[in-house]
């Protein structure tokens, strides 16, 4: 416990926490996409975008610019996502592949905030 104190008494801990969303892609630009989840995401949270595409992983940090809330009968929230430029888009950027994705083949991403 002696280092478990000294750890949380130190004035330079930072902590993050994270959590994993499942979200579905409705649309996909080069500045951004349109998502749908079930779960709310507060407009500002960052995060990290992953998908499966063609057997290939592809992975862009995004902002949520906009969350609607579901309308009558509807169970999911719509997500106005930004694409961030924290690093200049690789070869596995989701930027890269935006002509050749058809929204509708894909079932599922992951949306991981706090990584």
């Amino acid at each position: 416990m002696d280092r478990l104190d000294a750890i949380l008494n130190a004035r330079d801990v930072v902590a993050v926490l994270g959590r994993d969303v499942t979200v579905r892609l409705v649309d996909i630009s080069n500045s951004g996409c349109l998502l749908q989840s079930e779960t709310r995401l507060a407009e500002g949270t960052n995060g990290t975008l992953r998908l499966s595409y063609g057997g290939v992983d592809y992975v862009d940090d995004v902002r949520i610019m906009r969350c609607q809330a579901p309308i009558a009968g509807d169970n999911w929230f719509r997500l106005g996502a930004q694409f961030l430029w924290t690093t200049n888009p690789g070869e596995r950027s989701l930027r890269r592949v935006v002509a050749g994705v058809n929204p509708g083949a894909l079932q599922t991403l992951r949306f991981e905030t706090g990584r």
